[in-house]
């Protein structure tokens, strides 16, 4: 009895000591952390953030790195999924038909751009999608599916949309589209993301403002507007602004395709394909693939101390009929 017993307890220590071996190998080696990241992504947001890019972020770190994710089910459900403390990503998949016209908090609220001084920069590489450096979008259109894979993030807290995040973006659209059955086209290795545009004389506009009617409107100093990979981005904007005691913005224009254009903006009649409410006002195109139609706005700010409509209604035509002929779109109607 006594020789059976010295033989367990020769056989149980040594599996004793591997364990705790085993166990500390596992929490604090570098092998074990990143298995441990691996092991929450697998529950984590519905197993749709990629290990690799999210990685980036987060320095393996499953408490402060993966604080927090949330499932909205229902019809037009989406994950809300925070990676680090300032990348908040909202995952959807977004049918061609869907409306942002019931008043509800929802995914449409969330694809919405942060403010930026930066205006949407095309993340190239045969991507759809766009950063200003405080949000960022990838769109994949599902080419077995009557809908769209919208991956969005929005920085918080002094966050960046950078090439971190745009990365992280590109990827998990990709897992998305997978996990869900869409067949898409994504795009290559993304190129570094482009300097924020500057500001510069309206005469030299040759992107996003060019064709606009500037001639002649003394009020407007400079522009900003992008000028690489046009016509690749879901968001587009061309700002005119004035420099007096500071830089002010004047006039916003801006330009929304596919899931971004079906979130139409809160100060717009989302029954009427053009039409104004104050000193906004809106137009829409029909472009190739989409079912909705493609959106186009002018706001005019507060520093413009005189009735400029007339001016707003001709730049937001000739910026609506530059972004739709590169992109082929027709039927454009503009507010009469």
């Amino acid at each position: 009895m006594k020789v059976i017993r010295r033989l367990a307890l020769y056989v149980a220590l040594p599996l004793a000591v591997a364990a705790v071996a085993g166990h500390g190998w596992y929490q604090f080696s570098d092998t074990g952390k990143r298995w441990r990241y691996e092991d929450r992504l697998a529950t984590y947001c519905q197993g749709l953030i990629p290990p690799e890019e999210s990685a980036v972020i987060t320095g393996y770190d499953t408490v402060e790195g993966l604080p927090n994710d949330v499932h909205h089910g229902g019809s037009d459900g989406y994950e809300l999924c925070w990676v680090g403390r300032r990348n908040a990503l909202t995952i959807a998949r977004i049918p061609a038909s869907a409306r942002d016209d019931d008043g509800r908090r929802g995914v449409f609220d969330l694809l919405r751009p942060s403010a930026s001084k930066t205006p949407p920069l095309p993340l190239g590489g045969g991507w759809q999608g766009y950063t200003n450096l405080k949000s960022a979008a990838v769109v994949l259109e599902c080419t077995n599916q009557d809908a769209s894979v919208v991956v969005s993030s929005a920085s918080a807290g002094g966050g960046a949309a950078d090439g971190a995040t745009t990365e992280l973006v590109a990827a998990t659209a990709v897992r998305a589209a997978d996990r869900w059955g869409c067949e898409a086209d994504p795009g290559g290795p993304l190129p570094r993301l482009p300097d924020p545009p500057a500001e510069k004389s309206p005469l030299d506009a040759e992107g996003t403002c060019a064709g606009i009617p500037m001639r002649g409107m003394d009020m407007i100093h400079w522009i900003r507007e992008t000028t690489s990979s046009a016509g690749t981005a879901p968001l587009e904007s061309c700002v005119l602004g004035e420099t007096k005691a500071r830089a002010e913005e004047l006039f916003v224009l801006s330009a929304r395709f596919g899931p971004l254009a079906q979130a139409r903006a809160s100060d717009t009649d989302p029954d009427g394909d053009a039409g104004h409410v104050g000193v906004s006002f809106w137009a829409t195109a029909k472009c190739p693939g989409a079912d909705a139609r493609a959106l186009f706005t002018i706001s005019t700010t507060a520093y413009v101390h005189e009735n400029a409509d007339a001016f707003a209604r001709s730049a937001l035509s000739a910026f609506a009929e530059r972004a739709s002929a590169q992109r082929g779109c027709t039927d454009l109607r503009l507010p009469g």
